[in-house]
């Protein structure tokens, strides 16, 4: 279930019967709200041109995993780290 100021990613931006306005896969969209008929997602960045709300259908998001974004930049940091004191020890050793 998706929330309200919650930041989701299009994994689906093919068209369908329908035009689709400026929605691009991959990218992120802040949810402000829903159709009240179908549920479809209101965005702040877009607009869809087939909805009178601007909606979106829910299957076309995903939610976005901060917590692989988090494990991913902490391995980086200590990728680096490694780096930054091999180097120092290489240099110490001449």
């Amino acid at each position: 279930m998706f929330k309200i100021g919650e930041i989701v990613v299009c994994v689906d931006a093919r068209r369908r019967w329908y035009k689709l306005g400026n929605l691009k896969e991959n990218e992120m969209y802040t949810v402000v709200g829903f159709n009240p008929y179908d549920d479809g997602l209101i965005l702040k960045e877009t607009k869809s041109i087939r909805s009178g709300y601007n909606a979106y259908a829910k299957d076309r998001f995903r939610k976005v995993d901060y917590e692989f974004a988090e494990q991913l930049l902490n391995n980086i940091k200590e990728e680096h780290l490694q780096n930054k004191n091999s180097s120092k020890h290489s240099q110490k050793s001449k």
